[in-house]
């Protein structure tokens, strides 16, 4: 269960914009460029935009989440995190209160729907962070029924397959308790099915795409392991948004996933130029997922002891709250070890894996290895 929750937060940390329906109304240009600003990293920029967005559109439907999820990512990256979690619950309570207003006037309003249940998703990520599990069931799961509330009154909306499918694909990751607990709230756990959603989303969403190529590629690089199709949609988004730094490292596992490693070593070394000019949060974030980078292409080069350095670099230093790339790091760390003949330190590193227990593929293979060494 507690997995499935850490998934879950997860996707609401994917789904700040992922839905931004823009028609024709007014505030529609504006509303984008506030959100092209804030994928690309560009966060006061994007504050400013959306401010100003929130005070001449308020009943726009996107405005509001789309300035709390702005905020909360500013302050991601330059504030401690009992301050985030703070900010990030007051501004959300003052979203909800405009959308249950919104609703009480316009009940039946489906892009108000979506959005309030976008805001009733991100309240889930703060429980998370917190480790307050019941409570990030109950908002995770508000937002849920609001979402499908929403796509049930205007079929058109594909957009709102992308959460649907989150839950649905992440359900089904879970153990007999887990898709019995969702069956029983109406989700059906099935990775498959979850998966269908989230491509229809990235083909033909309006403006989901972007995230569901984001949470795609995630998946496939560290899930349900298609590397192909991995490098397909972060190489999209990754030019998209060229100072996205998190969609720049992404890319890069996946051109060494699919041994494209002259690529891959020309962008490290301009990961190593960029890292400088992030904020020092995003930093010491980063530093870690590059060092894993580099021992990757140095391990597919053979060069064990230096891919040793940057692995133990990666794991000494590692400070995201998620814990993907640390369960591959000691997996990769395993596979050193092995190939350097260290059988016992292997091992070590295969339990640590093991015991992250947050069902990547990489604990999966580390659950193999303990018992059978690795081979290249």
């Amino acid at each position: 269960m507690k997995a499935f929750f850490r998934a879950y937060g997860i996707f609401v940390f994917l789904f700040l914009f992922f839905s931004i329906i823009f028609g024709q109304r007014p505030g529609d240009k504006l509303i984008r460029e506030g959100v092209d600003a804030f994928y690309n990293y560009e966060y006061q920029k994007s504050n400013e935009i959306l401010s100003k967005a929130i005070q001449e559109f308020p009943d726009h439907p996107s405005v509001q989440v789309a300035w709390v999820a702005s905020q909360w990512r500013f302050d991601e990256s330059r504030l401690a995190i009992k301050s985030i979690y703070n900010n990030f619950e007051r501004n959300l309570s003052r979203a909800e209160s405009i959308y249950d207003s919104l609703l009480y006037v316009y009940p039946n309003h489906p892009e108000y729907l979506l959005y309030y249940g976008s805001a009733q998703g991100l309240k889930a990520r703060i429980h998370l962070g917190q480790k307050k599990w019941l409570s990030t069931f109950y908002a995770a799961y508000n937002g849920f029924v609001t979402i499908q509330n929403a796509h049930e009154l205007d079929s058109t909306l594909i957009d709102a397959f992308l959460p649907i499918g989150i839950v649905e694909y992440y359900a089904g990751m879970g153990n007999v308790f887990v898709r019995t607990a969702a069956e029983l709230f109406g989700i059906s756990p099935s990775k498959e099915e979850g998966l269908r959603k989230m491509e229809l989303t990235a083909l033909k969403g309006e403006w989901a795409w972007m995230e569901a190529m984001s949470v795609l590629s995630y998946l496939y690089q560290f899930f349900d392991i298609n590397y192909e199709r991995g490098l397909k949609f972060s190489k999209i988004i990754a030019e998209k948004y060229p100072n996205n730094f998190d969609f720049q490292i992404h890319y890069t596992q996946s051109l060494l996933q699919n041994n494209m490693l002259k690529d891959a070593r020309i962008r490290l070394i301009e990961h190593e130029k960029k890292l400088n000019y992030l904020t020092k949060n995003y930093k010491n974030r980063y530093r870690s997922y590059v060092d894993f980078l580099w021992a990757h292409l140095n391990f597919k080069i053979s060069e064990y002891d230096a891919s040793l350095i940057y692995i133990n670099k990666c794991i000494d230093n590692y400070s995201s709250e998620l814990d993907v790339w640390l369960a591959n790091a000691f997996l990769m760390r395993g596979n050193i070890y092995d190939q350097k003949k260290m059988r016992y330190q292997a091992r070590m590193s295969y339990r640590k894996c093991i015991s992250i227990n947050n069902q990547t593929h990489a604990v999966s293979m580390a659950k193999i290895y303990l018992d059978e060494p690795f081979k290249k």
